[in-house]
């Protein structure tokens, strides 16, 4: 399967870091074991770090029943899976 590369640039504010954690967990949840293959760049090191945050968050709260943004999200990217289907990957 071919990969895409997408590339985000906007202005500070605009929702940059949302974006990628997002991206980033649909290509998590969609493909098993893909963490390994997925590579996020941002240009300083707290903006990585604010990713990284998030992404850990958004993981911990869906896994644990809390409440997570990106749910409905990934319900749609996923088919249409159910909460429970998501929140089991």
């Amino acid at each position: 399967m071919k990969e895409s590369l997408i590339i985000y640039k906007a202005s500070a504010g605009s929702g940059k870091t949302f974006t990628l954690a997002q991206n980033y967990l649909v290509q998590l949840l969609s493909k098993g074991g893909s963490h390994r293959y997925i590579l996020a760049v941002t240009f300083t090191n707290k903006a990585t770090a604010e990713m990284k945050d998030r992404i850990v968050r958004d993981l911990y709260a869906l896994a644990s029943g809390g409440r997570s943004g990106h749910l409905e999200m990934l319900r749609a990217h996923l088919g249409g899976a159910t909460e429970a289907d998501v929140r089991a990957r």
